[in-house]
């Protein structure tokens, strides 16, 4: 589960890269949201890259992010899209990135 209010109040043990995306990246206000977004389905797939690019191709969604960093109790590199209902998925795994670069 995910606790908006932490990563907000805690800037110092937070560490994020790759493109900031309001939707999915406003903590706070998620926090704060009424009953959205709340729950995030999460998987994991074998090579992050490959999969980023079967569900570009898919189509699915207008709301797909690339691929992002976050450390707060272990790091990890993941992406997000939205389905048709608004849910917000999340898929991590194996990843390595170029220097400083993000897909």
């Amino acid at each position: 589960m995910m606790n908006g209010h932490f990563d907000t109040d805690n800037p110092d043990k937070v560490i994020h890269k790759g493109e900031y995306e309001n939707s999915f990246d406003n903590m706070r206000e998620i926090a704060l949201a009424p009953n959205t977004h709340k729950f995030v389905l999460n998987f994991w797939t074998e090579d992050l890259k490959i999969e980023l690019e079967r569900i570009r191709t898919l189509d699915i969604t207008d709301n797909l992010t690339k691929i992002k960093y976050v450390c707060n109790v272990r790091p990890y590199y993941y992406f997000q899209f939205s389905d048709p209902d608004g849910n917000i998925i999340e898929v991590t795994g194996k990843y390595t990135p170029k220097e400083g670069q993000f897909v």
